[in-house]
């Protein structure tokens, strides 16, 4: 066991951390994101099911986006 290790566990414990951080910050920005478009979308246009059908699947796509992040984190 030499000196150095501890000092490596420790910044690999801080790495684990920072992209994890970094996930939540991108969850919430793709959270955030699909709700203005689908906000703005719904007071801009002029027919609402057409926006409404459009916003879902704005929503759809950034829950799929979480999804595969989601899924790309738990294999590590």
């Amino acid at each position: 066991m030499s000196a150095t290790e501890p000092l490596n566990d420790m910044s690999r414990l801080r790495a684990r951390r920072r992209q994890a951080r970094r996930r939540r910050h991108l969850f919430r920005v793709d959270i955030g994101l699909g709700l203005l478009i689908a906000a703005v979308a719904l007071l801009l246009a002029p027919g609402v099911a057409i926006v409404a059908v459009a916003a879902l699947l704005v929503l759809a796509i950034c829950i799929v986006s979480i999804l595969l992040e989601h899924r790309r984190s738990s294999r590590r």
